[in-house]
């Protein structure tokens, strides 16, 4: 049995487990609560996803693994998390 499903691509696996790691430093170095951890991960899913969807659009000379735009994805899910965490902290 393969360890990943066939189905799944592999930059699909790499663009979730590298949003997944911004979104988890944003909320070790902001966060409080597992709230904050969710709405942070939610947040870098997002912005790694539209950064991917930039890159492809705007076909960028940038460093990529594989298919994975990681500069255009990163800058965005810095920007999402940026986003959702500049309002007063509670």
């Amino acid at each position: 049995m393969p360890p990943f499903p066939d189905f799944l691509a592999p930059s699909l696996i790499l663009s979730t487990l590298l949003a997944l790691l911004w979104g988890t430093l944003w909320f070790v170095w902001r966060g409080r609560t597992l709230a904050d951890w969710i709405i942070d991960v939610l947040a870098a899913l997002l912005g790694f996803g539209l950064g991917q969807l930039v890159g492809w659009l705007l076909a960028l000379g940038l460093p990529t693994v594989g298919e994975v735009r990681v500069v255009e994805g990163s800058l965005l899910a810095v920007l999402a998390l940026w986003l959702v965490n500049r309002g007063p902290r509670k």
